[in-house]
């Protein structure tokens, strides 16, 4: 499986890491996408790491909030935006950690959570306080 993902530069919080360590175990084999931001991207892929997955990281153009990990895969850096759509379109699921329990116009997290549902992603968002929102979206029937 190749699972996204999308967190605040802050850093998650306790809950957030703590549902993430839940949700992150598996046998291998998975891919994990993250920004290469400073702040959640690095913790979840430290965790991700430690779980098996192989991390490809996508960076920014601009590297001033750029955190430091070892991805397995490196792409090409680009801006925030266009990289936050890359990571939703190469996966087929978002793990999001926003710093916000309520959606926000002006968040990084928040804009690539509202793209993953227009490409019809399952979401897992995890809130500040370790709540979870699930949200599975079945992709469209052709029309032949």
């Amino acid at each position: 499986m190749k699972v996204g993902f999308t967190g605040t530069q802050r850093g998650m919080t306790e809950k957030q890491l703590s549902v993430i360590r839940t949700l992150l175990p598996h046998d291998g084999g998975s891919q994990f996408h993250i920004g290469l931001c400073i702040g959640a991207d690095i913790q979840a892929a430290t965790i991700a790491r430690e779980e098996g997955f192989w991390i490809v990281g996508h960076p920014p153009i601009n590297q001033r909030k750029m955190g430091v990990f070892k991805c397995d895969a490196l792409c090409l850096p680009e801006e925030y935006l266009v990289r936050n759509r890359h990571i939703v379109q190469e996966t087929e699921m978002l793990l999001a950690t926003p710093k916000e329990s309520e959606e926000t116009l002006r968040s990084g997290t928040w804009s690539t959570i509202r793209y993953a549902r227009t490409l019809k992603r399952s979401i897992l968002i995890i809130l500040p306080d370790g709540c979870l929102r699930a949200e599975y979206r079945k992709p469209r029937a052709s029309v032949i």
